[in-house]
């Protein structure tokens, strides 16, 4: 305020800016917050006796009153004198005459500039005689109004010391960081202990400062106004999404109202016709019954007539008749034929069987009409299937049967188990056959002991190489020298398509899913190996720009690093244990970590043939203990590291099935077994050998007749026993094998 003229700010200033918001009136006695709001002191005193703490009522910032209370709290100048210029403003736009602020009674005719206080012509005198206010200029208020814009004197805003409430403020404390007086730097301020400066070159060079700091905080409410608009429209979007998951409430709701109608027309509708079969054979059995009622009466009435009227000829002439029809008659079957209840059966739950129910009636079923389904041609090692069995009465509806169904497997190693059969309640079965071995399936199902046609079912189970998905190419589901594959959250299979210059998604059966492209590098993407973090997070290690690039199974670019120390960056492995990110250095033989935010941590490795010492480092993973198994493939070995990168043990094989020659892709199952590519040499083919974490070779997991040749990534699935994804340079596609 000292530097500004009184009418610029009186046009900056609205009155409302003096007002405190909590009584809504003008501040007396204002007192700022550290937060830098501002309200009146008596305001502040009735709060704080109210809540029992300093509480700011703008922004809820809790305060720890200083000793003394509120009235400690730092008065706000700043304000103060603002209020002093409005009050003048107005009194001069309301041309009322100006009361003396000295005696509050008589008419004031002259303004001090000292104090800035209005006085009439007795507080005048008072004022030049008191020691104190004898040396202040005195002016009447024509002269000090006429001389407002020309006198630097009166522009000079005098501010005055809180304790020597007489002395102007002229020194600034350093130490206490308070403007101070005089009298305050001989008192309270005394040095050597308290350092003094000039109040303006203090007030200059902070406000060099402050304007540095504003400039930072305008930034900075652009961006909270920026991120408060977004505030808003999230709040919009969140009303939106309520209305419209609403929507679908009601729209799903209504769906099930009309489904649950339709199923109750459907069971209504097979209850009648049920219903209506079978009191049309239960009224042919009333017919059946009335004639041989009929027949019987008629007998009777026939016999009883010739014993009373018939001569001893005709009584005799038809013996042997009578005697013959009389013992007909009599074993003649009059029992009404039973009928089964047909009886609406709920379910507890929704069911894919039926929403509400089924209606039950119990039949006997007809053998040669009740089948098998969803019989698999072959089943791979660990997989399961469904067999459904439906019965069926004569007529070929389904039915359900009286007699239980039973199902019972031979398995490849000759022996027999029953299998449990599920009753889906509506005349169907489910028998599940789990492959636990390799080899032949029998499985026989019978109901009341009898076999069903069709079985006993073969089902072939098998081991070994099971699929080969892709072929060369560039189109969907083709591929062109794929170097790394990787399973995802939803098993899918992600692989690193090198030559092509993309990721390709496969389901775990195989299905093409879909293509993520990388573009806007410098170079072209060129992944050479991927890694899933376990939020599903993708890191495609790109060759050609050197670096990691980080994204989300959608394709969209989270951020990349690693481009200021990789050289020739191969196998990436994300650490189970702390996230951290490991990659694999060719030309540098090293092996670098990062953070998954892509912060540089460390290197470690070398050059060479010893212990920690690389030839060309490929294929990387981490166990879940932080042990870190890396593929040395000049040097033909697996190396093994501690959490800390300190060598732990290395492991190779030099004869037979287990030869490890070049190793490049590396995975690890349960930390217990550790899978191998390696690659083709003159005299031995390229394979997939599996270790225990140890180092101590297990099984060559594939054959010569797979015909592998430079397979490279390797990724594991979940399930029992896991199956191993290879991807296969040189044959451009993707094996997958069952142990």
């Amino acid at each position: 305020m000292a530097a500004a003229p009184e009418r610029k700010v009186l046009e900056e200033i609205g009155e409302d800016f003096l007002c405190c918001s909590i009584c809504l009136e003008q501040f007396k006695s204002p007192k700022i917050l550290p937060c830098l709001h501002t309200f009146c002191q008596q305001c502040l005193v009735s709060l704080v006796e109210k809540t029992g703490s300093l509480n700011c009522p703008e922004c809820r910032q809790q305060y720890q009153l200083p000793v003394g209370g509120v009235p400690a709290i730092k008065g706000n100048f700043f304000m103060s004198n603002l209020m002093e210029i409005f009050k003048q403003r107005l009194e001069s736009m309301q041309g009322t005459e100006i009361k003396c602020e000295g005696c509050q009674q008589n008419t004031a005719t002259h303004r001090c500039v000292e104090c800035k206080y209005y006085l009439c012509d007795n507080c005048v005198k008072t004022h030049k005689n008191l020691p104190i206010t004898q040396t202040h200029q005195l002016m009447t208020i024509g002269e000090y109004e006429a001389a407002k814009s020309t006198s630097p004197v009166i522009q000079k805003a005098v501010e005055y010391c809180n304790v020597h409430t007489q002395n102007e403020v002229k020194f600034y404390c350093e130490t206490c960081q308070v403007p101070v007086c005089t009298d305050c730097t001989i008192v309270k301020h005394r040095i050597p202990e308290h350092v003094h400066r000039d109040l303006k070159d203090a007030a200059d060079e902070y406000l060099t400062e402050l304007k540095a700091m504003v400039d930072k905080l305008k930034v900075k409410e652009q961006e909270a106004e920026k991120n408060k608009t977004l505030a808003k429209q999230i709040h919009t979007d969140l009303t939106e999404q309520c209305s419209r998951e609403e929507r679908k409430v009601r729209m799903k709701t209504e769906e099930i109202i009309k489904k649950i109608k339709r199923e109750e027309q459907r069971l209504i509708d097979e209850l009648k016709l049920t219903y209506a079969m079978t009191t049309k054979r239960a009224a042919v059995d009333i017919d059946e019954m009335e004639l041989k009622h009929g027949n019987i009466l008629s007998a009777c009435s026939y016999i009883e007539t010739l014993m009373h009227h018939g001569n001893a000829v005709q009584l005799l002439s038809t013996k042997g008749d009578i005697g013959t029809r009389i013992k007909q008659l009599i074993t003649m079957d009059t029992k009404p034929k039973t009928y089964h209840d047909f009886i609406f059966r709920p379910h507890d739950e929704f069911s894919e069987h039926g929403i509400l129910g089924i209606l039950e009636s119990q039949y006997d079923i007809e053998i040669s009409k009740c089948t098998v389904e969803n019989i698999p041609k072959q089943l791979w090692k660990g997989d399961s299937a469904d067999l459904l069995i439906t019965t069926r009465d004569s007529t070929g509806k389904q039915v359900i049967p009286k007699q239980q169904v039973k199902a019972k497997v031979r398995k490849p190693d000759a022996s027999w188990e029953d299998i449990n059969v599920a009753d889906n309640r509506d005349g169907t079965h489910r028998v599940t056959v789990a492959g636990q071995l390799d080899g032949q399936y029998q499985v026989t199902m019978t109901t009341g002991d009898q076999p069903i046609p069709g079985c006993p079912v073969i089902i072939p189970v098998i081991k070994g190489l099971v699929k080969t998905i892709g072929s060369k190419g560039s189109a969907e589901g083709q591929y062109n020298h794929p170097l790394s594959v990787a399973i995802n959250k939803d098993r899918d299979i992600v692989t690193a398509d090198t030559n092509n210059n993309r990721l390709q998604i496969r389901t775990r059966y195989g299905t093409f899913k879909k293509i993520l492209k990388f573009k806007h590098f410098k170079k072209p993407f060129r992944p050479c190996d991927i890694a899933i973090s376990s939020d599903n997070t993708y890191y495609s290690l790109d060759s050609n720009n050197k670096q990691v690039v980080v994204s989300d199974e959608n394709g969209h670019v989270i951020r990349c690093f690693g481009q200021n120390e990789l050289k020739t960056p191969h196998g990436i492995g994300i650490s189970p244990v702390d996230g951290n990110v490991y990659v694999t250095d060719w030309v540098g033989d090293c092996i670098k970590v990062y953070t998954q935010h892509g912060q540089y941590l460390r290197s470690f490795g070398s050059r060479g043939e010893g212990q920690g010492q690389f030839g060309s480092p490929l294929g990387v993973v981490i166990a879940t203990t932080g042990v870190v198994f890396v593929a040395d493939y000049h040097n033909q070995r697996i190396q093994v590291f501690n959490a800390h990168d300190q060598y732990l043990y290395s492991f190779d094989c030099q004869s037979g099935d287990g030869q490890m020659r070049r190793p490049k892709g590396i995975k690890i199952e349960n930390d217990q077994f550790v899978y191998v590519t390696t690659t083709s040499s003159y005299s031995t083919p390229s394979s997939l050998l599996k270790f225990e974490s140890s180092g101590k070779f297990v099984c060559r997991i594939d054959s010569d007749r797979d015909g592998l040749n430079h397979p490279a990534g390797i990724a594991l699935t979940d399930d029992v026993p896991c199956r191993v994804v290879v991807a296969e340079m040189n044959n451009h596609c993707i094996k997958v094998f069952v142990q």
